[in-house]
């Protein structure tokens, strides 16, 4: 995705989880939180970009055009990382590789209130995998658990996955799944 297109996306995501929120208290008996979506942090996003080639060119994109995604009432939550934690945690090699059903460099950038982590393969960017909680040493995940897979071929696979999850939800209440 280009520039542009990571824009509208911000903006389509951002109408998707209003919608979402319109009849929340309705349906769940109870106040969503802070549900958010936010534009770029230039200091940030110039942070990550500095971490060029380690950091994908496609992520570095995104935090250009769109800041955290917060949301916690969709499904059992989703959150897209800020720039600077995926620096912070790519620095620290917190998640660095994972191997057992796939092996890959990876740059950790999103989760959801499971423990579910999601991350890029680096240095080309894609694919973006699945990782259900489990054991990390070193910097290293390893799983050989079935649900450990590719979420998307390449991040903007994986970010129309996400909008097209929050407006079904925003329909139907079904709880999404990346």
């Amino acid at each position: 995705m280009d520039s542009g297109q990571l824009v509208i996306w911000r903006e389509d995501l951002r109408e998707a989880v209003a919608s979402a929120m319109l009849d929340f208290e309705d349906r769940y008996r109870y106040p969503p939180g802070e549900n958010a979506v936010s534009g770029p942090d230039t200091t940030a996003a110039a942070r990550i970009a500095a971490a060029r080639p380690a950091i994908p060119a496609v992520l570095v994109d995104l935090y250009a055009a769109v800041g955290a995604v917060e949301l916690p009432d969709i499904g059992n939550g989703f959150f897209l990382h800020t720039a600077s934690h995926v620096t912070d945690a790519h620095e620290a090699r917190d998640l660095c590789h994972v191997s057992g059903r796939h092996h890959a460099d990876v740059v950790v950038f999103a989760s959801d209130g499971g423990g579910t982590q999601y991350a890029l393969a680096t240095p080309a960017g894609s694919p973006v995998y699945r990782l259900p909680p489990d054991l990390v040493l070193a910097g290293i995940y390893s799983s050989d658990d079935p649900h450990f897979n590719v979420a998307a071929p390449a991040l903007s696979n994986f970010l129309d996955r996400l909008l097209q999850a929050v407006k079904t939800f925003a329909a139907s209440s079904t709880p999404p799944s990346l």
